[in-house]
């Protein structure tokens, strides 16, 4: 399987792009089909393994008799030298008896190098839930009527069951009245532990947001921009614990850090008991 056949295009800025046009070329493949084919067949026929094919009938609903697939966008969520994660989310027409369904997902993708170098798909980790839904607060409901905060349907669901943290949609609420925010990612899709460690992320418990967007262009084509060091800051002046993105704005103090993963957005998370990220 070659990454040479996704139509997702890396933006110049985009870090080891081999790597999510690698996983881009996979859910297109596999999320693309008509005519009696299916997400896994078209995988073995275009060279995944057989095992890596079979984890994308997720791609592949029973009750859909085709299916239409394109690559939002495909956001790091961990590199280690041999191994990574990629978020993507995705969008996708299902052509049913009953007429087209359109939906959103965000698949966790996990990759390995090969030993000749290249990236190959190893699977697709199955989505979470974070659990049966209590009441939403009033702040979630603010958060989902608000127009310049995008949320991708599993965002959506997300802030839909009641559980994401209250203090955490009242920061993107707050950012709001500043920014227009694409969020790529809550709890859905991503993944669960601090890649490639065991411990676990605020992202699995629901006080986590990673934002791809702000004022609609990508925050990886935008890392010197002065608004994504506003939003940055403003995260941390409204109480978020852990403020990651394409700069650190603090060096070694608490809260703010940068990396490899965090070149292509936004991270807004809450520890509870933990301060606020240290401003300089």
């Amino acid at each position: 399987m070659s990454a040479e056949a996704s139509r997702w295009h890396p933006a110049p800025d985009e870090g080891s792009p081999e790597i999510k046009r690698t996983a881009a070329a996979f859910l297109e493949i596999g999320g693309n089909w008509s005519n009696g084919g299916t997400a896994v067949g078209n995988l073995v026929r275009a060279g995944a393994s057989p095992s890596a094919a079979a984890t994308a009938a997720i791609l592949h609903p029973s009750t859909a008799r085709a299916g239409e697939l394109a690559v939002v966008y495909p956001q790091y969520g961990g590199l280690a030298p041999d191994t990574a994660a990629v978020i993507a989310l995705v969008r996708q027409t299902l052509h049913t008896v009953s007429g087209p369904w359109i939906r959103e997902l965000v698949v966790d993708v996990r990759l390995a190098r090969q030993s000749g170098g290249h990236w190959a798909v190893e699977r697709l980790v199955a989505p979470t839930s974070l659990g049966p839904p209590r009441a939403m607060t009033d702040m979630a409901a603010a958060v989902l009527a608000e127009p310049r905060i995008i949320l991708p349907g599993p965002a959506r669901d997300d802030v839909s069951t009641g559980r994401v943290d209250t203090q955490l949609l009242a920061i993107l609420h707050a950012l709001s009245r500043e920014f227009t925010v694409a969020i790529q990612v809550m709890h859905a899709g991503h993944v669960q532990t601090v890649y490639p460690t065991a411990r676990v992320s605020n992202h699995a418990v629901g006080r986590a947001v990673d934002i791809r967007e702000i004022d609609g262009r990508p925050v990886v084509a935008r890392s010197d921009d002065d608004r994504v060091l506003r939003l940055m800051r403003r995260g941390a002046e409204l109480g978020a614990t852990e403020v990651g993105g394409p700069v650190d704005l603090n060096g070694l103090r608490n809260g703010f850090f940068s990396d490899d993963v965090h070149r292509d957005h936004v991270h807004l998370g809450i520890t509870p008991g933990d301060p606020p990220a240290h401003l300089r």
